[in-house]
């Protein structure tokens, strides 16, 4: 009977050893974002408007709200042009992270912006 009992007890402590090895894997996994960097929202928004000549800010229409572009390498090929952006934003800072552009005149009227309600969540 002890000997089940000690079995018993063996067996709950080394299941609890895997457990707290794999937590402590994952908390050295996890890293801290740098101070200086943005939070940008999880979901991408499409909107259209026109990129500087310097690929570094967005004209989106039509409230002609200006966005700094957090990777201008992505629009290096576009500057100047009127563009389909896809992209996630930072409203508190008016940043967007391109993730897919497309070229074209007019294709879509909507605009992001910072008054919506869906950005104060």
């Amino acid at each position: 009977m002890k000997r089940k009992i000690l079995l018993c007890f063996a067996f709950a402590l080394l299941l609890s050893l895997g457990v707290f090895a794999q937590d402590a894997t994952k908390a050295s996994q996890v890293h801290q974002a740098p101070a200086g960097s943005q939070h940008f929202s999880r979901k991408a928004l499409s909107f259209s408007g026109t990129v500087s000549d310097d690929g570094k800010f967005f004209l989106a229409d039509p409230d002609a709200e200006v966005w700094t572009v957090a990777n201008p390498d992505a629009l290096r090929s576009h500057q100047g042009h009127r563009v389909v952006v896809q992209a996630q934003t930072a409203a508190e800072s008016s940043e967007i992270r391109v993730l897919c552009v497309k070229s074209g005149e007019g294709q879509m009227q909507s605009a992001a912006r910072q008054s919506d309600p869906a950005f104060r969540r």
